[in-house]
């Protein structure tokens, strides 16, 4: 039984894709962070640590740079030493990518921000990129807390120059640090619609429409609201 133990360490500490939890079986994390850059060519990638700052990772020769994307919070094991350039740099032993159900709900980044943060919320529709307006907020950090109330979407909407658009096109929400989203159809009344990695299906039929979008971290909250005109 022991030797079946043993063989099975020795298996899962050289596959990339054993899970996070067996820092035991891996060692010490050395990064976690969100992936800030992708270079192709150069196998490698730049990962923003809160704590630590930036660091181009170059990933070992057997490394698949194709699936790292931006924005992607990962963990990172660190082969050798590190250089300490600006940004510095290392070879990664092992780099995981956090699974969804723990990228889309996690702690808001203070570092780079005053408190509280004054975010920009993007929606990107036919290759074109377009501010959302935002609303009302909460932020926490540490002891401190700050709540402002604002007008809803639909007062914030008839102010809003809105955003033409082809029926049954795709809009992508884009918001710093990868909130969890919720997005909500103001119209009738108000109706949450799908989101699924950021995107949302726009009605078939023409009409002018309010969108909420809801960005949650586990520290903070911020209303988004855009218009869309659909031809």
């Amino acid at each position: 039984m022991k030797k079946y133990l043993i063989l099975l360490l020795v298996v899962c500490s050289t596959l990339v894709g054993c899970n996070v939890k067996d820092n035991a079986v891996k060692g010490q994390i050395d990064r976690i962070g969100l992936i800030t850059e992708v270079d192709v060519s150069g196998n490698r990638v730049l990962v923003d640590d809160p704590d630590k700052g930036l660091i181009w990772l170059t990933l070992s020769s057997h490394g698949d740079i194709t699936k790292y994307e931006v924005n992607q919070e990962v963990v990172v094991w660190i082969e050798g030493g590190v250089k300490e350039s600006y940004p510095a740099q290392a070879t990664a032993r092992n780099i995981e990518i956090l699974g969804a159900e723990e990228l889309s709900f996690h702690e808001f980044y203070f570092s780079k921000h005053e408190f509280p943060p004054n975010l920009a919320g993007f929606i990107d529709i036919d290759s074109a990129r377009f501010n959302m307006e935002k609303g009302g907020f909460r932020w926490t950090k540490g002891n401190q807390t700050t709540t402002t109330d604002a007008a809803g979407p639909t007062q914030i909407a008839e102010n809003f120059e809105a955003i033409f658009a082809e029926a049954n096109s795709k809009a992508k929400i884009v918001i710093e640090q990868n909130p969890s989203l919720s997005v909500y159809a103001w119209n009738a009344k108000r109706e949450e619609i799908a989101v699924e990695e950021g995107l949302i299906s726009l009605p078939a039929t023409s009409g002018r429409y309010i969108y909420e979008v809801v960005a949650e971290w586990t520290n903070g909250e911020v209303s988004f609201t855009f218009v869309v005109e659909v031809k």
